[in-house]
């Protein structure tokens, strides 16, 4: 017979339960997009041409209050032909391109972000049973 130590842990499943619904998924998303929307906001600012600036100033984010979204637009009549060019004049995507550059620096730990707040929810439940 071989000498072995074990532990067996029994956790009250009611209790995980209630931590997995205790988790406010929807808040957490809602953070995390409107987190990545100011990632554009700042990103397609950097990369806006600038004769006045007037067009850089007018770029801003808005939240969608009634689900889980943003917007990051911009509001002067000239911006699509400085974004998407004329026959004159050549393309200048800096919302496109600062969407890009957001996603790469926001998305790349967004799994990071959500497996601590999971973590972080699931430790306040102890194991009921422990036996050694």
């Amino acid at each position: 017979m071989a000498n072995t130590v074990s532990v067996s842990i029994a956790p009250n499943p009611t209790e995980l339960a209630n931590a997995f619904f205790r988790m406010d998924v929807s808040s957490f998303l809602k953070k995390q997009i409107n987190q990545l929307a100011m990632s554009v906001e700042r990103y397609a600012k950097q990369l806006t041409p600038v004769d006045t600036g007037r067009l850089r100033a007018s770029i801003n984010t808005q939240p969608q209050l009634g689900g889980i979204s943003a917007v990051v637009s911009t509001n002067t009549d000239y911006a699509i032909y400085v974004h998407d060019g004329t026959r004159y004049m050549r393309a200048r995507p800096f919302m496109t391109m600062g969407a890009a550059y957001a996603q790469v620096a926001e998305l790349k730990d967004v799994n990071i972000r959500l497996d601590k707040q999971i973590t972080d929810e699931f430790k306040a439940v102890s194991p009921s049973t422990i036996y050694l």
